[in-house]
């Protein structure tokens, strides 16, 4: 008696791929009938300079196996400063007959302007692979400083932009003594109208601050005249109510002629008629000091007309700097959050 016997199914199904594989029909036939890319050597070449808003990174290899693409700056940035990484991407294609084996990093390898390896992604089956590489940081560039000037109606010094500095740093003499310490800012102009508090020649200075610890030179403006009395407009001026400063009352003094007192409470000042404020501010010898209800000068913070203000150790208000606690005053003395 004859048995029709059956093929077992798995049996069936190895005999059927072995057939098609042979065929060259079997999906994932043609992929092993390509050559595998194995390495990508890529030449790059970077035009973008500190300084500059534009700039190209031209990508090229000898290689025959595979083509490059046009790249893509993807950074988002008006004006490029030292310290920047510039990031691109850009496209790989396999020439006929070829396949990416991998998007692996160990593929890479560069040549001309450093460059870092990010990411990649194979597409296409596998005949397209999209690259996103990261370049060196950029120098620093010229950190000349240029066209400092005053503006004599407001103390305030000024200078021309550096697109190659992060901040500036600067720095206020009369008579060739120091009057201020370096103090610094992100603008190209600086208030010293609360600094100019007696007659003399004044000049300032000012520098470049770049990435890292890179800081251009010094540079020096003309020297700026100036006498007693426009000393006294000046800082007397600096703090007006009308800009949100602390601003006095009408009964308080603008100018010193009084003197500082001493006893177990603290300090606190006598004016040339024998009176003292309270609760209010007051200018003396050019720099603004807060006294309390009781008519002695209050260092700290100093919440007035719903501002924050800060008296240094001193007694004096604090401008254009940081606090002790690390908070940032502007040049009217108030506190920005």
């Amino acid at each position: 008696m004859k048995h029709n016997r059956r093929m077992p199914h798995f049996l069936l199904g190895a005999a059927l791929t072995a057939v098609l594989a042979t065929a060259g029909i079997f999906p994932g036939a043609a992929a092993e009938n390509r050559t595998p890319i194995e390495s990508i050597r890529l030449h790059i070449n970077s035009t973008i300079e500190s300084g500059s808003s534009s700039g190209h990174v031209y990508i090229e290899t000898t290689d025959k196996e595979y083509r490059v693409g046009s790249s893509e700056i993807t950074n988002e940035y008006d004006n490029w400063k030292g310290g920047m990484r510039p990031r691109v991407t850009f496209s790989l294609y396999a020439s006929s007959g070829y396949y990416f084996k991998s998007s692996s990093k160990s593929l890479f390898s560069f040549s001309g302007d450093d460059a870092t390896f990010v990411t990649a992604k194979r597409e296409d089956d596998k005949s397209t692979l999209t690259v996103t590489l990261k370049l060196d940081k950029l120098e620093n560039g010229d950190l000349t400083v240029s066209g400092l000037s005053w503006d004599e109606s407001s103390g305030t010094a000024c200078w021309d932009e550096n697109a190659s500095a992060k901040s500036y740093q600067v720095r206020l003499y009369r008579n060739d003594s120091s009057v201020t310490s370096n103090r610094s800012t992100a603008n190209t102009y600086y208030e010293f109208a609360g600094d100019i508090t007696r007659k003399g020649d004044y000049y300032f200075e000012v520098r470049a601050v770049g990435s890292g610890s890179e800081k251009g030179d010094w540079e020096s403006s003309d020297t700026w005249y100036i006498t007693s009395s426009e000393a006294d407009d000046l800082s007397y001026e600096y703090y007006p109510s009308s800009s949100g400063g602390p601003g006095v009352s009408s009964s308080v003094s603008g100018s010193s002629g009084g003197y500082w007192c001493l006893d177990q409470y603290g300090w606190w000042y006598r004016n040339t008629n024998g009176s003292y404020t309270v609760n209010n501010w007051q200018v003396i010898d050019g720099l603004w000091y807060f006294f309390n209800k009781s008519g002695y000068m209050r260092v700290g913070w100093i919440p007035w007309n719903n501002q924050w203000y800060y008296c240094g150790p001193d007694g004096a208000l604090m401008a254009n700097t940081r606090t002790p606690d690390g908070y940032y005053v502007g040049g009217n003395g108030v506190w920005i959050p």
